[in-house]
């Protein structure tokens, strides 16, 4: 099974495991140097400086001045495979003053387009892509800093200090003609690594090493099945991967113990055990015994997941089916309802600790809240699902999700949240905290850290073993998989600009975690659920919905198992929502106009009776209805909508 699969993946990764060919975003200008006490140098109309000459900058936006022009030298000669510029502003303070701020570039002040555009309310890393044409090289080229809006002079309040300016080009590595290129590349190797993982059996590895002469030795869990689950069907949603229900089909049986020799090792309550022996599913020989609560979660949580991509495939939802019902989540919740959820259980589903809001264990309270018969997670589930009654903890003034008041999160969380729930993810509260940890951890490691672009505080490998790292509490180790979490694509053509994806067989699984301190270090491995939000994350900057549409627990009136709220078409079963003309409204709405013109070309043929007879005997709410084809507007397609076809076949 793995290696008829691999054909649809397809790579060729030649490259020998030696020391990392590393280069750098080249940096065009750097300045640091700014005015000490801050408010000692004012500017009431505007700044006008030149890198190289101007020895002190301003170092703030406000009562001061609403305006900076930089003037700098760029060298003749661009290299063929430059991507483009970006300029970077670190703004670790935001006062009283809220504005939008405009980064402007040219190759003269008379010639200058915008390049980006933010509402600055808090501290952050504002960030400009220029393209290259913007710039001319070989010239003096100029950049703009302004303020709208901003109240200047004296007596008027303060607005944004920073301490850094940088101007960098990004360029693409060796052997990629564009990042699109370059993205698609990523998530072809992280399908690699879910099928690499994926047993013959279906039981799916936590992790593997990153060379290809390592000797795997990861047991089985079922949080690393219920990522691989989403990776198939992002794989299969961009053409990637042929027969991935088939493969999604072999992950539900062997952990719903329905394949041959395979007998997954639950306790009473139907909880997974974490670690489990890759050949039988029985507990895995020399690793912890606990029963995973958030394993189990995230299992159940990527087969709902599946059950909805892949629709039409009856087998894949019954078994989805079965595994949440075996499971018992409302045991997983603390029956004092203050809010506590067992981080594990032993084999009679007794609590091995617990944890308290908020975390990544939402997850095990959105599963409880719609199981039939739940009492817990119906009382407390507000402890979780509620933003406004959650801990938060500002960096700066930047708030972020917590379940210690004085300890930061690691980024995965809220990640993991976003792709798995759609209690989180389609609630706008809860992703204003996944864009503030963004903004949270960039800014810490750009400000902190003094990275001029790395950031992506997680969990996961590192020289010393494995941590969770945050901020305040990490061991200088970023990640490219968290920061493509974000879908920050810039950012992901940097980290792979200073980690060529070719030059390192280690790099067959995708872009790695990078060591701060110690940057020749290649990790050894990594748990497949800390590296696969690269592809989830570059998956969503191609298509923003795809994970949102298929979360479960929403409305979806039409069951083709896209969410209402993101179908194209809510009102006709469309699963692959076809939008051929790309105006946003799904082909299976655009109907045609004429009397028995199902699929709108202007024509009552063949292809119209075929789909009229695919949806016979649907009506609306049922999988298979579709709208075009219930022309007298019943609810159903019948024997009435046929007769009106057949009355105009041919027109």
């Amino acid at each position: 099974m793995q290696v008829c699969r691999r054909w649809f993946v397809g790579l060729g990764l030649a490259a020998a495991a030696v020391a990392p060919v590393r280069a750098a975003p080249a940096t065009i200008f750097e300045i640091t140097a700014f005015a000490n006490p801050p408010w000692s140098m004012t500017y009431f109309d505007g700044f006008s400086g030149t890198v190289g000459v101007t020895p002190v900058w301003p170092a703030e936006m406000g009562w001061q001045g609403d305006r900076i022009d930089i003037a700098f030298d760029l060298p003749a000669g661009t290299p063929s495979n430059a991507l483009h510029y970006r300029f970077r502003m670190v703004v670790p303070y935001q006062f009283t003053q809220s504005f939008d701020v405009t980064v402007s570039a040219g190759p003269s002040l008379a010639d200058l387009q915008p390049a980006a555009t933010e509402f600055v309310d808090s501290a952050r890393v504002l960030a400009a892509t220029i393209p290259l044409s913007r710039f001319t090289p070989g010239q003096t080229n100029y950049l703009r800093i302004q303020g709208d809006g901003v109240q200047v002079g004296d007596g008027q309040p303060p607005g944004i200090r920073w301490t850094r300016w940088s101007l960098t080009r990004t360029d693409l590595p060796s052997g990629f003609a564009s990042a699109e290129a370059l993205r698609l590349n990523q998530v072809q190797r992280c399908a690699t690594y879910i099928l690499d993982a994926l047993q013959s059996n279906g039981l799916v590895r936590d992790g593997l090493p990153f060379s290809p002469s390592g000797t795997p030795f990861h047991p089985a869990t079922p949080d690393a099945a219920g990522f691989a689950l989403l990776g198939l069907c992002a794989a299969d949603q961009l053409g990637l991967m042929q027969f991935a229900d088939v493969a999604a089909e072999e992950i539900l049986s062997a952990y719903a113990g329905h394949t041959p020799g395979v007998t997954p090792a639950r306790n009473a309550l139907g909880h997974w055990r974490h670690w489990l022996d890759v050949n039988t599913g029985g507990p895995a020989a020399g690793w912890p015994t606990e029963y995973t609560t958030i394993g189990s979660a995230l299992l159940v949580g990527g087969a709902l997941f599946a059950k909805n991509h892949f629709i039409e495939n009856t087998t894949v939802g019954a078994l989805a089916d079965e595994l949440y019902a075996t499971c018992d989540f409302d045991a997983m919740i603390h029956p004092s309802l203050d809010g506590r959820v067992y981080v594990a259980t032993d084999v009679n589903g007794n609590s091995l600790g617990t944890l308290v809001p908020w975390n990544e264990y939402m997850i095990v309270v959105s599963l409880s809240l719609r199981q039939p018969g739940a009492t817990r997670a119906p009382a407390m589930a507000w402890r979780w699902l509620d933003p406004a009654s959650l801990p938060v903890i500002f960096f700066q003034d930047i708030p972020t999700l917590t379940d210690n008041p004085i300890l930061y999160a690691p980024a995965f969380w809220v990640q993991q949240m976003h792709f798995f729930n759609a209690d989180f993810a389609s609630n706008a509260a809860f992703e204003t905290y996944f864009r503030n940890h963004q903004q949270a951890d960039e800014l810490y490691c750009a400000w902190v850290l003094g990275q001029s672009y790395r950031y992506g505080l997680t969990a996961g490998v590192d020289p010393a073993g494995y941590f969770a790292d945050r901020i305040g509490s990490h061991h200088s180790v970023v990640s490219p998989e968290a920061v493509a979490a974000w879908a920050e694509l810039d950012t992901v053509m940097e980290f792979a600009q200073d980690q060529p994806p070719n030059a390192d067989s280690r790099y067959r699984y995708g872009l790695t975690r990078v060591s701060i301190s110690n940057p020749s270090w290649v990790p050894p491995d990594s748990a497949l659920v800390d590296h696969l939000f690269l592809m989830f994350g570059l998956v969503e900057s191609l298509d923003p919905v795809f994970f949102k549409q298929r979360q479960p627990f929403q409305p979806d009136a039409d069951a083709d198992g896209i969410a209402d709220t993101y179908d194209n078409c809510p009102e006709a079963f469309n699963p692959r929502q076809e939008d051929g003309d790309g105006d946003g409204v799904g082909d299976a709405c655009e109907c045609g106009t004429a009397a028995g013109d199902v699929d709108g070309d202007g024509q009552v043929s063949l292809s119209d009776l075929a789909l009229l007879l695919a949806a016979f005997g649907r009506c609306a709410g049922d999988a298979g209805f579709n709208a075009c084809a219930d022309f007298d507007a019943s609810g159903c397609v019948d024997l009435s909508d046929l007769s009106i076809l057949l009355a105009n076949y041919g027109t």
